[in-house]
């Protein structure tokens, strides 16, 4: 493989010899984002931040720098497509009336940084509580350089109706604290999905049904018709974006899919006439159900409210109940947690709800790299190929056996530059 490498970088117009930043990863097994179980050993050269060769033997360029990852698997960097970085868990109504923006994209910074150590390279953001436009400026300290995080891509608020999701309305009404991006019928989402897309947003997120976490709604209510709904998406579509949609209910899962979303959030209650309709039209399923099995048993310790730990016991016998259907299903499934509303150094936990509710290994892991760049439209993400960016963690065990090893990633690459090893 070296030598075929070495003939290459003789023939005009070739690449350029490795630089000296050039690394050899030494896989002792590999995840490449398609296959049911590792595979290896393999070798990764990696330089300019993307992989330039995989082979079982690539050679050693002179001035390499060589990582033994013989011990270790190798996967492409996760994607999380569902993360929220700008408040921890417990009481977001403190958390929004006690933190300016400010101090909510401080708090970014850090918890970025949780994600990133955690092997997710890339995340989505889905509106976080913050009534300026701290996201798109945490999304470009990232790339600047100025923060250490993974790529994102982000809606920096969560288009509601009033009294919807993300209505803050349990406020009293005299001191007029509403939601960060309120907006009622198709003229007013318009216009809103435009100033979101000025400002920063790459993607929109409405809120289509209540949730569980929110005070004064409810979690199977449609609060959005299908012509609003449509107006989102055409909006957001006819300026190369897409939209994102938080639904528990079956009814408004159904009707945001009728309206074009791209990816359902949460999913919850989805009936089976919802699960064919988005396997006809290709709609991506994000089903966090991390954090539900967290929230049953941290939620009134972590300092939940009374309105949101009622709402969980409420529906508690009917959160687990459309599990199977959408394992059994072939709804395209993407990576998504929630943290955020759990802690963000826990992103794996994702992987393990999964699993333990019956998807496979090989699907969870194509949820969090070949499907979850594909949701994002990135191909060059979520494998390991020649020609690939080079974004790539590693870790101790086999989590195809135990998937509890994926809380252990201990070597994590973005771009081809390292930003953890033992």
């Amino acid at each position: 493989a070296f030598v075929c490498l070495f003939l290459a970088l003789l023939v005009p117009g070739a690449a350029p010899p490795p630089s000296s930043s050039a690394t050899v990863l030494l896989c002792g097994r590999t995840f490449e984002g398609k296959s049911a179980s590792l595979t290896g050993p393999m070798e990764i050269l990696v330089d300019r931040g993307k992989i330039v060769w995989m082979s079982p033997s690539v050679g050693r360029p002179i001035g390499v720098t060589v990582i033994d990852l013989s011990t270790r698997a190798c996967f492409p960097g996760f994607i999380d497509t569902h993360a929220h970085l700008m408040f921890e868990p417990g009481d977001f109504d403190k958390q929004m009336v006690t933190r300016s923006s400010a101090a909510k994209t401080l708090h970014g910074f850090s918890n970025a940084r949780a994600m990133l150590m955690a092997g997710f390279t890339t995340v989505r953001v889905p509106g976080d509580e913050d009534l300026d436009w701290g996201a798109p400026d945490l999304k470009r300290a990232v790339e600047s350089g100025i923060v250490e995080g993974p790529r994102m891509f982000v809606a920096a608020h969560a288009v509601s109706a009033t009294g919807g999701h993300g209505d803050w309305s349990h406020f009293a009404p005299e001191f007029g604290i509403h939601g960060t991006a309120i907006a009622d019928g198709p003229e007013e989402i318009r216009k809103m999905v435009r100033n979101e897309l000025r400002n920063g947003s790459d993607w929109i997120k409405i809120m289509a049904t209540g949730g569980f976490l929110s005070a004064g709604d409810e979690p199977g209510v449609a609060t959005y018709t299908e012509a609003e709904l449509l107006s989102a998406v055409e909006t957001a579509e006819a300026l190369g974006h897409h939209v994102c949609a938080h639904a528990h209910g079956a009814e408004g899962i159904k009707r945001a899919v009728r309206a074009g979303v791209r990816s359902i959030e949460h999913g919850t209650f989805v009936d089976d006439e919802g699960l064919r309709l988005m396997e006809r039209k290709g709609t991506f399923l994000v089903p966090t159900w991390g954090i539900v099995d967290w929230l049953k048993q941290n939620a009134r310790s972590a300092g939940y409210p009374e309105y949101a730990l009622e709402k969980l016991e409420r529906y508690q016998s009917q959160l687990l109940e459309r599990r199977a259907a959408v394992v059994k299903s072939r709804v395209r499934i993407a990576y998504g947690t929630d943290v955020g509303a759990y802690p963000h150094g826990e992103a794996w936990r994702e992987f393990v709800a999964l699993v333990n509710s019956g998807v496979s290994p090989s699907r969870a892991f194509r949820a969090a790299t070949t499907e979850a760049a594909d949701l994002l439209e990135r191909p060059d993400l979520g494998r390991l190929a020649t020609g690939q960016t080079a974004d790539i963690v590693a870790l101790p065990g086999d989590p195809f056996q135990d998937i509890q090893a994926v809380s252990k990633v201990d070597i994590v690459m973005k771009e081809g530059k390292a930003h953890r090893r033992p």
